[in-house]
């Protein structure tokens, strides 16, 4: 930094490398583990904080009525995961003082009290698997006292999912239960029966199982519902209709255990829209330019610019330009990253549209630090494309441009003296289709957190699913720790 200029400006290189390391959320969940442990020495603990291996593990809480299936959701995810499931027997199983109040509760079909639960769920998830794997309570809190008071004790879930389903298929569900009394194992005669018969002959019926005591227990869990969720931020719980197929319901959970909460840290938007000609990439561009004031790279118009400045650049690029050859890819990248090294792209961010356009184009613009953090690919039929560019017409006179269908031009005479480019012909788009699509695979692998927007819609539906995108993190890939 140049400290005799003033206002001090902080170099993009210094951005991008927290932004790379996610050293602004690091350091709000550095923070918020000083906050809620309240150590006698601060320093210690941040320091074996940092120590650790992975901190940013899943902490969830699964909540619901009884039969909606939260437990074997829960192990699905745990399988793929490796996050550690707390259940009620996990927790009378902690060896503390505590735990005889809460099995007292238990025996007598009462709910454990607040304090005696944050007590216990406390102590397993500071154990070693849960702070390296991550961990998901099962079934808890069942009422706002107990919300409260694992609050008080520091438990703070990321994700809150609560399943439901109607009374009665709850009813039906709780009442064809049957346990494998070998095993352990939770079966359904109806819905998921065992695959062996042997496994069919030695199934009992669970304990307590009764058309009377399962509505108690519904009762119970609809008087507390409202209580337990006005005592967490909405954004960060989720109702999802566990009356659907198992595999239904366990993709939607996972998906939304994938995604990440809002972050408060600095972020300079740097995206790149990627697609065939003509799948809309010049107007999402221009209308994300408007809205949000970063700058709109068009490479074409880059290369346009510097051969019509005689810049030195431009003259190495005019040499294959007018031999009709194609402008080799380091001299392509010279162009556009002295535009992107540029103060504005630097403090405002930038929208690249049509590059890469190659998996060796992405991993060149990547080594030269200008990788977007954000990657959209605009999916648009063939047959759209083709309606879009061949009846693509200008004015000579005006410069004008028009669409015979959607964007006519006013008088007759406008419309006798139209040119076609001869890029809009429709051999050339065909052969502009092909070359994107032998591309596409290798830069969805390398963007591996890219994301498809149907591009074959009103440029403004697909501007706001654009939007919506933008405004959220990028989902997690999987849950599993980084260990």
């Amino acid at each position: 930094m140049d400290q005799t200029k003033r206002p001090l400006k902080v170099p993009p290189e210094f951005t991008m490398y927290a932004e790379k390391n996610d050293l602004f959320a690091l350091y709000e969940r550095l923070i918020q583990d000083v906050i809620v442990s309240q150590p006698i020495d601060p320093l210690e603990h941040m320091i074996n904080f940092l120590h650790k291996g992975n901190d940013d593990v899943p902490q969830t809480f699964i909540l619901g009525p009884p039969a909606t299936g939260k437990a074997s959701i829960g192990r699905m995810i745990a399988k793929e995961s490796g996050v550690k499931i707390i259940d009620e027997p996990e927790l009378l199983a902690v060896d503390i003082e505590a735990v005889k109040v809460a099995r007292e509760s238990v025996d007598a079909d009462l709910d454990i009290p607040g304090d005696t639960l944050g007590a216990l769920v406390k102590e397993r998830i500071s154990k070693r698997d849960c702070s390296d794997n991550g961990w998901m309570l099962i079934g808890f809190p069942k009422t706002r006292d107990q919300a409260l008071a694992l609050q008080r004790h520091g438990i703070f879930a990321k994700h809150i999912l609560f399943f439901d389903a109607p009374d009665m298929v709850l009813v039906e569900r709780f009442m064809g239960k049957r346990v494998d009394p070998d095993t352990g194992e939770i079966y359904h005669l109806t819905f998921e029966p065992p695959e062996s018969p042997e496994v069919t002959r030695r199934l009992k019926p669970i304990n307590n199982q009764s058309e009377k005591i399962v509505r108690k227990r519904l009762i119970h869990y609809h008087r507390n519902l409202e209580g337990i969720k006005n005592s967490y931020e909405s954004g960060r719980v989720k109702f999802l209709n566990s009356d659907q197929p198992k595999g239904d319901v366990y993709a939607q959970a996972y998906h939304y255990l994938c995604q990440q909460s809002r972050s408060a840290a600095p972020q300079t938007p740097r995206l790149a829209l990627l697609g065939p000609r003509g799948s809309g990439k010049g107007t999402q561009a221009a209308l994300l330019s408007a809205k949000y004031g970063v700058v709109n790279v068009s490479l074409v118009d880059l290369i346009k610019q510097a051969v019509a400045d005689n810049s030195k650049i431009g003259n190495m690029m005019s040499t294959y330009i007018e031999k009709k050859m194609m402008v080799p890819d380091n001299i392509v990248l010279k162009c556009l990253t002295d535009r992107l090294s540029k103060l504005d792209c630097a403090t405002k961010g930038w929208v690249l549209r049509g590059y890469p356009k190659s998996r060796n184009q992405a991993e060149a613009l990547a080594e030269a630090g200008y990788a977007p953090n954000r990657v959209y690919f605009l999916d648009c039929p063939s047959d759209t494309i083709v309606e879009r560019l061949s009846l693509r017409r200008s004015d000579p006179v005006t410069g004008d441009q028009f669409h015979l269908i959607y964007n006519p031009p006013p008088t007759l005479e406008m419309k006798r003296r139209l040119r076609t480019n001869p890029r809009d012909s429709e051999s050339t788009i065909d052969e502009d289709i092909v070359a994107f699509d032998t591309s596409l695979e290798d830069l969805v692998e390398f963007y591996s957190t890219s994301q498809s927007v149907n591009g074959d819609q009103d440029p403004h539906t697909v501007f706001e699913t654009l939007e919506s995108l933008l405004v959220k993190p990028l989902p997690k890939q999987t849950l599993k720790s980084a260990i």
